[in-house]
């Protein structure tokens, strides 16, 4: 016969899929005739903005675009030219736990771009697209505490265990609004334009997620009178709040992405102006949060017999926020002599988790301008480890790295670059707990067991559990604390107990 079970019910988000993909996506364009014909390639860049996000029955659907610039030295000489392309990124990830109640968190971003010249007339480009998404679902989670019928003669052993769960997944858009002065005199045309948004910092405070970060944009521009090519950094601060549900200790997660990129430029003629950006964002924050529950571990009667069917439940038990800052330092290929630099650039590329440490691949270029007049790119590929010191049992999570600063000087012929980077991710501690979740009784099982002595003597060390000990001799914790007035180890009498 079963028994009525008395339970705890908690309600929250379960993680039912989780997944990444790399992927490379070309276009060809072909260069419009009022453009000259190519003679070599300078550069590539752009900036990939996320469309939409929809989770579907066994699959999430991801859609961006790559705003990207192609800078090309003409075959006949003078100016270097900038060609805009846009590439549709579209992501079809399986996902067969999820479906279209679930609600779906996703960042993409690009590892490498590059263009290569077909012909004179016409350009290769490759992005190397890197996604990852994960898929939250409501969960109602039932957990047996103790038997219904109080008035049973089970004895119950009822632990504790911290439990770390999803309890809300929020997303809010706004839009960042900033001037940015010139860095020539007159205005300018955008020969290519990078921009990213990084969060430094977040908070819980009274049903709140509170965090804040910085959009970073990169421009090279073309004046217009000398034509004189320039470039331009800047850097705009911003601060949110997001409305979150859940209760106790909550630790907000906040993954952004952007979703549109827009600049103007003042008039031609108009001096000492200032470019007006917008930048449209999203943010996708993964509320966690942390409490004690109470669950059945085991029991067993002294008048019946009760046969307890115990199953394993995963736990998550603690989050932390991990974060370490590195510099790594490397040499770009010679640029040729008496080069000035336009640009520079770092791009994460693949990023790998093993054990505690991460470990990223740094993509650098410099766009130097020669003394002909003509453009040239360096290279340079390095390696960041971040150690993260996790006890044992504890894993990493949620990982990103980002670039926080790039610097160069002069060295010989070729250029020593440094780059500052900060890896972020979340350290999560898991435990298996054996829940009782059924219990059977059979009395007639019961009357055919071999008698037992009311009274055992036994030998009792360090680590015997008492429970266990209980059990084994029908007594009971308490009786054996008794009838030893309080000794826990020695030689014990146990009480046999009705």
């Amino acid at each position: 016969m079963d028994m009525a079970l008395k339970k705890d019910i908690y309600e929250d988000l379960a993680l039912v899929w989780q997944g990444t993909l790399n992927r490379e996506f070309t276009a060809e364009c072909v260069v419009p005739d009022a453009m000259p014909d190519v003679g070599s390639i300078v550069d590539a860049e752009g900036v990939l903005t996320l469309r939409s996000k929809d989770t579907e029955a066994g699959s999430v659907l991801l859609a961006a675009s790559i705003s990207a610039f192609v800078l090309y030295m003409p075959d006949s000489g003078g100016v270097m030219q900038s060609l805009p392309v846009t590439m549709p990124v579209e992501l079809s990830m399986e996902a067969p736990a999820a479906d279209t109640d679930c609600r779906t968190v996703a960042r993409l971003r690009i590892r490498t771009l590059d263009a290569r010249m077909t012909n004179s007339r016409k350009i290769s480009i490759r992005a190397d697209v890197a996604a990852e998404a994960q898929s939250y679902q409501k969960r109602r989670l039932e957990i047996a505490v103790a038997l219904e019928d109080e008035a049973s003669s089970a004895h119950v052993l009822t632990q504790t265990a911290a439990m770390t769960a999803v309890s809300d997944v929020r997303e809010k858009t706004f839009v960042v609004t900033d001037e940015y002065q010139l860095p020539a005199a007159r205005g300018s045309s955008i020969l290519s334009q990078r921009a990213e948004a990084v969060v430094e910092d977040v908070k819980y405070v009274s049903g709140k997620a509170v965090f804040r970060g910085r959009v970073r944009v990169n421009l090279i521009l073309a004046g217009a009178e000398d034509e004189k090519i320039v470039s331009g950094r800047y850097e705009t601060e911003f601060s949110q709040i997001m409305e979150v549900s859940g209760e106790g200790e909550i630790v907000p997660e906040i993954m952004i992405m952007l979703t549109g990129v827009y600049f103007d430029l003042p008039d031609q003629g108009e001096e000492n102006g200032r470019i007006t950006a917008e930048i449209h964002l999203a943010a996708q924050c993964v509320c966690r949060q942390t409490r004690e529950i109470s669950y059945m571990a085991d029991l067993y009667s002294n008048r019946t017999m009760l046969t307890g069917q115990a199953e394993p439940l995963e736990l998550i038990t603690g989050t932390r926020n991990v974060s370490v800052r590195q510099t790594v330092t490397g040499s770009a290929e010679p640029s040729g002599a008496g080069g000035e630099v336009l640009g520079l650039f770092a791009r994460v590329g693949s990023i790998a988790v093993e054990g505690d440490v991460v470990k990223a691949a740094v993509g650098i270029r410099l766009i130097c301008r020669q003394q002909d007049g003509t453009y040239s790119l360096s290279r340079c590929r390095l390696a960041a480890e971040f150690p993260a010191d996790l006890p044992e049992g504890t894993e990493l999570a949620c990982v990103t790295v980002t670039v926080t600063d790039v610097y160069y000087a002069p060295s010989g012929a070729g250029m020593d670059v440094r780059v500052s980077l900060q890896m972020e991710a979340l350290a999560l501690s898991r435990q298996t707990i054996f829940c009782v979740s059924q219990v059977t009784e059979d009395a007639a099982a019961w009357e055919t067991m071999p008698l037992t002595a009311s009274v055992t003597l036994a030998r009792v060390g360090p680590e015997t559990d008492m429970w266990a000990l209980a059990r084994r001799y029908h007594s009971t914790v308490d009786a054996i604390e008794k009838a030893n007035e309080g000794r826990e180890r020695g030689l014990l009498l146990i009480p046999k107990c009705r």
